[in-house]
């Protein structure tokens, strides 16, 4: 990882002395960075064309104190028309008006006039000619770049302004083909005047399969260009001549066959119009992209030098942010990020345009040029200034950089000995394409700043902490399943039992989340089918967290699938559980507050002496694996079991409690009453000053033990309300606030002491047997076009507990999944003890409702 912790000024290579080469150049140095600029030529000579730096490049320049004097090179745009191919209007656009709305001219201008600007305002940095890059190598010191030539330079960033045929991205993303627009592209410049064009218009002409645009650049000069329709192996190579262009544009305006006419043949270029397939990552490591060399697009927009223009001012601003010098590969995906979006947006509304305007039959011609007459004024308003608006500087993002708290660095400790992983399962039903989840999931993770952290360890005596990490997406994977597999339907079983559980995260690389597709092709009445799977490190995510982000991540596809881009703009990053208790649960309040509540727990635990699930064979700490039984109550199991509970005034916690501890008193063949101890989590979000909503990551649950008796032949019922009764007790007592504390207090410091800590908790620790019911979930049964069904969470349990279950309640039915340490309880057993659950309660439900057979 490229750092630079010296408070030296960070030294940028940038390869390329184009437009957006030589601005990053200048907007770099104005952060304080230190730029050396490489370019391929060995003269500066800009190419006789003419260009456009739009309103929200001026006003982008202008966030860093940037003026070029634009204005006095060349000329503001005072009128856009669009004609048809004989000079008739079609359309006068309302861009001026937007231009004085947004608070800066459009300038069009020759591109050596801007090339002399801009070298004006680089002053003295360094600029080496000739210097044709070949490839380069990173190391932890930052990047060294080799020349054709045999020469290298160093430096700790490097970025790639050089163009289309970019040698850095060729050397990021490896061979690549274009994207042919179909026409060839004719430019010129020439001084000329026509009685129809006043000063500062710009006009478009439209043909069929040609077009032609004529704008003012200032000082009596005009910029033309002209397209037509042609393969790409002439337009690539176009050898024609002037008579050819002209024989083209026959019949058409006199202002247009006037200005080709005082073009001289030498002064024409030739250009193949094209651009290539959107590139979602431009860089790795200390190494981006910038402008055409990220996102070459089609002129149609005139807005490529502005997108250039754009990067790298946010570049800078991004570069100059506190902190961000410490990490430049992340403060590099975070440009990256920052500029995804815009120029996506750019890109492919340039190939649209293009296309639109480029018709060649009349009824898309047709289609054209109604669309620009009949399009309301304030539409078209309103669309120019989209693209006229430098979106701005967002706000430092915010990123967790701090020590895991006790709470987390448990959970992270326990996870080093064995997988600690949350996977929350929701199956869809509809056609359901794998790039459109990739694209929803880097939309999730930018939201969430504990989706961007890994976990820097203390093998060497430092204290875990979580860092950001940029460039590394959440990993997803896809599984097809042929429809007609008689396991198919119970395929991502398999895979959380045999994957999700069993594999832990990579917390030393990052990010703390992982992803899984489970496709079936045709599987319902000839529709796709899909159980997606998202599995979180425990130190990042609890259930409810689990929910909202697999939640979020099937609504962010769905926004994508109509076309929208769903804003990536960051939540808050928080600080630890811990460190948000209300202040009486903080410093001596809190350690009082705790001491009382061990000391009554302690008294207990003597006086009930608890029974545990006892384990039928002994399995080493770090061989610990969490295997799962799906079980689950049906629609009207459901309804009779909340009718039943109403009746009693016991939770369905309590009951789906009780249950549990009647399944594995009775697999212990208890002959005679006896305690035994459940767990229960606690949610304590909205408890927290601030209160922390369920659609921020984190963890914030905590488990509290009940003791319950058990008497051999006793009904449900009275158990169900001494459990339902303790927690309610405790929780009013804010017991589950001050247990938080423990792990401070008692908890291992580090991963050399987690062993003691660990048997203490296997042994003789009072959450052996758990149960984590998430209540009743409002999961969405519709998202977009698909059917959401079959939502539920499966935990897992790693080092200090025997069976854990978890109950979720969405769709109309009650997922009830069972968690065991395979070995601990072996596979049989565990099947039976879930059965044996939920036997116990469905018996209950029906003695008590009358019913004969709550079965289906």
């Amino acid at each position: 990882m490229s750092r630079n912790p010296r408070n030296q000024p960070v030294k940028a290579l940038v390869i390329g002395a184009g437009i957006g080469g030589l601005t990053c150049a200048i907007a770099l140095r104005r952060v304080g960075i230190d730029v050396a600029v490489y370019e391929r030529a060995t003269e500066l000579r800009a190419a006789g064309s003419g260009l456009s730096v739009m309103s929200n490049a001026l006003n982008a320049l202008s966030t860093l104190g940037i003026d070029l004097g634009l204005d006095k090179r060349g000329q503001v745009v005072e009128s856009f028309t669009v004609m048809d191919h004989r000079g008739r209007e079609i359309r006068d656009l309302p861009f001026k008006e937007v231009c004085e709305k947004v608070g800066a001219p459009s300038v069009c201008l020759s591109r050596s006039d801007l090339q002399e600007a801009l070298l004006d305002a680089a002053g003295d940095c360094p600029l080496h000619l000739g210097a044709a890059a070949t490839g380069f190598e990173t190391d932890d010191t930052g990047v060294t770049v080799r020349f054709e030539d045999g020469r290298s330079a160093h430096g700790d960033i490097l970025v790639g302004a050089d163009g289309f045929h970019s040698a850095v991205r060729g050397r990021l993303v490896g061979p690549e083909t274009s994207e042919d627009s179909g026409y060839v592209c004719w430019l010129g410049i020439v001084p000329f005047r026509h009685p129809g064009l006043a000063p500062g218009s710009v006009r478009h002409y439209w043909g069929s399969g040609q077009r032609f645009g004529l704008i003012d650049i200032g000082h009596g000069r005009f910029y033309w260009w002209g397209t037509k329709n042609m393969p790409a192996a002439r337009s690539h190579a176009w050898d024609g001549t002037k008579d050819e262009i002209a024989q083209a544009y026959a019949g058409w305006a006199d202002e247009v066959r006037a200005v080709i006419e005082a073009t001289p043949p030498g002064d024409i270029l030739a250009v193949p119009s094209r651009d290539r397939t959107f590139l979602e990552r431009w860089g790795d490591g200390p190494v981006t992209l910038l402008g055409d060399a990220a996102h070459p697009m089609l002129t149609t927009l005139g807005q490529g030098s502005a997108m250039a223009i754009e990067d790298a001012v946010v570049l800078a601003h991004t570069l100059a942010e506190p902190g961000a010098c410490d990490d430049l590969p992340l403060a590099l995906r975070t440009y990256e990020d920052r500029r995804r979006d815009r120029t996506r947006a750019m890109v492919a509304a340039s190939r649209s345009m293009s296309d639109l305007e480029q018709a060649d039959t009349p009824e898309q011609r047709q289609v054209r040029d109604d669309y620009f007459r009949l399009t309301p004024r304030q539409e078209l308003a309103r669309r120019n200034e989209e693209g006229l608006t430098f979106p701005g500087i967002p706000d430092p993002e915010p990123r967790v950089r701090r020590n895991l708290s006790p709470l987390e660095r448990w959970y992270w400790i326990a996870d080093r000995t064995s997988p600690l992983n949350g996977v929350i399962r929701a199956r869809v039903h509809g056609p359901l394409e794998l790039p459109l989840l990739r694209r929803a999931l880097d939309v999730l993770q930018s939201r969430h700043p504990l989706l961007r952290v890994a976990i820097s360890g203390d093998e060497e005596g430092e204290a875990p902490a979580f860092r950001p990490v940029g460039g590394r997406p959440i990993p997803l994977r896809h599984v097809q399943v042929p429809a007609k597999d008689p396991e198919a339907d119970a395929w991502w079983e398999r895979e959380v039992d045999e994957r999700e559980l069993a594999e832990g995260i990579d917390w030393r690389t990052g990010p703390l989340l992982r992803a899984v597709v489970i496709t079936r092709e045709g599987a319902e009445r000839g529709e796709d089918v899909h159980d997606l799977l998202l599995t979180a490190a425990h130190c990042i995510a609890d259930g409810m967290t689990g929910l909202s982000l697999l939640r979020e991540w099937i609504e962010l596809a769905a926004q994508l699938s109509t076309g929208e881009e769903p804003p990536r703009t960051s939540r808050r990053a928080l600080p630890a559980a811990e460190d948000l208790l209300p202040h009486h649960h903080r410093g001596e309040a809190g350690a009082a507050g705790l001491t009382a509540l061990l000391e009554r727990d302690e008294e207990e635990a003597r006086r009930l002496q608890p029974r545990r699930v006892a384990p039928s064979h002994p399995v080493p700490f770090d061989r610990r694996r969490t295997r799962m039984v799906h079980r689950s109550l049906t629609v009207r199991q459901l309804g009779l079991l909340v009718g039943a509970c109403k009746r009693h005034e016991v939770t369905v916690h309590g009951a789906l409690a009780a249950a549990m501890v009647t399944a594995v008193a009775r697999e212990a063949g208890t002959p005679e009453p006896a305690h035994f101890s459940i767990g229960s989590p606690l949610d304590f979000r909205g408890e927290l000053d601030p209160a922390v909503s369920y659609d921020e990551a984190g963890t914030y649950a905590a488990t509290l033990p009940s003791r319950v008796l058990y008497r051999p032949g006793m009904p449900l019922w009275p158990m169900a309300r001494a459990i339902s009764r303790d927690l309610a007790d405790r929780r009013k007592r804010a017991e589950h606030l001050s247990l938080v504390n423990l792990l401070d207090r008692a908890g291992p410091k580090t991963s050399a002491d987690g062993e003691t800590f660990m048997r203490y908790m296997d042994e003789q620790g009072p959450l052996n047997l758990c149960l984590s019911n998430l209540g009743r979930h409002d999961f969405p049964d519709r998202v977009g076009p698909w059917h959401v069904s079959d939502t539920q969470l499966v935990a897992g349990i790693s080092v200090t507990g025997a069976i854990v279950a978890t109950a979720l309640t969405s769709h109309g039915q009650l997922a009830w999944n069972f968690s065991y340490i395979e070995g601990i309880v072996p596979a049989p057993r565990a099947h039976h003890i879930a059965d044996a659950s939920v036997r116990t309660l469905l018996s209950a439900v029906s003695a008590e409702s009358g019913a004969s057979d709550v079965s289906g």
